[in-house]
């Protein structure tokens, strides 16, 4: 996975997987699982942030554990102290 970061007016998210992730199934799959990782990690992140995932392979096989604990990961320096 991976995560882009800009400024903006208002806590938002976006969620992308591409063909390369695999069929319908497995781009909706990895969509979901991104959203509600990023639905139980969200509270703890810096407002007026926008925050862009884009899925890559492995997340096919991944579980929402593993999904939750890279975005957790990837986004450590915008968390609120």
């Amino acid at each position: 996975m991976v995560v882009f970061v800009s400024p903006a007016l208002t806590h938002v998210a976006g969620f992308t997987a591409s063909r390369k992730v695999g069929g319908s199934v497995e781009r909706n799959r990895a969509r979901r699982l991104m959203k509600e990782a990023f639905r139980s990690v969200s509270p703890e992140l810096m407002p007026d942030v926008a925050y862009i995932l884009v899925a890559r392979k492995p997340i096919v096989t991944s579980s929402l554990a593993e999904v939750r604990r890279e975005l957790v990961r990837l986004t450590a320096q915008y968390r609120q102290q």
